[in-house]
């Protein structure tokens, strides 16, 4: 779909509809215009959907290892941990003494009494859907000046929806760049295109929103 010759077609097509409304009630049609398109994306968004229906790609799915028992001395105590991991400067696992989930400072062992190297990998429980910060109104703005509508993102926002929106590369972190997915954040669809119409048809008219 060719994003720029829609929104161009669109753009023209209502501009004619609104030709002889006078200018203060054409900049209200303008502003419901673009509320009417922003929620046309966000409801998009939500369904996890590029523009021509298409379902977005899923993540890659994430995995974690965790390790099967692990003995040391923590303050001058036997500790004893099943399905342990290591989190940055933290080891956290099941305390078997204690019945509960426990958290230690890596630098606070004083000895370790043994430690089974036995892993498995399982993986981390159902994703979240995509794009749940960016689809709100606090990122994904609906701007009206003159005649014209636009949706869209600002700053770092927009940053990261172009990324996601042409698949391209980014840091993820200071030694490894990544190519992401093509996921269209913003387009028309045919459904925005029947509801701009009826909101302008119903503008015209004198309905109410």
């Amino acid at each position: 779909m060719n994003d720029t010759n829609e929104l161009a077609q669109l753009e023209k097509e209502l501009q004619d509809m609104l030709r002889n409304v006078e200018p203060a009630r054409r900049r209200m049609m303008v502003k419901k215009l673009a509320q009417v398109l922003r929620k046309g994306q966000q409801q998009r968004i939500a369904k996890q959907q590029n523009a021509d229906g298409t379902t977005y790609q899923a993540r890659s799915p994430r995995t974690e290892v965790t390790q099967q028992r692990l003995r040391f001395i923590y303050f001058g105590e036997l500790r004893d941990l099943k399905n342990w991991k290591r989190e940055h400067k933290r080891i956290t696992g099941w305390d078997n003494k204690r019945s509960a989930i426990r958290t230690f400072l890596y630098d606070r062992i004083e000895r370790y009494i043994s430690v089974e190297t036995a892993t498995t990998t399982r993986r981390v429980k159902k994703p979240q859907p995509m794009f749940r910060r960016l689809r709100t109104a606090s990122f994904l703005r609906a701007n009206a000046a003159g005649d014209s509508a636009a949706v869209g993102f600002d700053g770092v926002a927009a940053r990261i929806a172009t990324v996601h929106q042409y698949g391209l590369e980014d840091q993820v972190n200071p030694s490894v760049r990544t190519r992401y997915p093509l996921r269209e954040l913003l387009g028309v669809t045919n459904e925005d295109r029947d509801l701009m119409f009826d909101a302008v048809l119903d503008f015209i008219v004198g309905k109410r929103w």
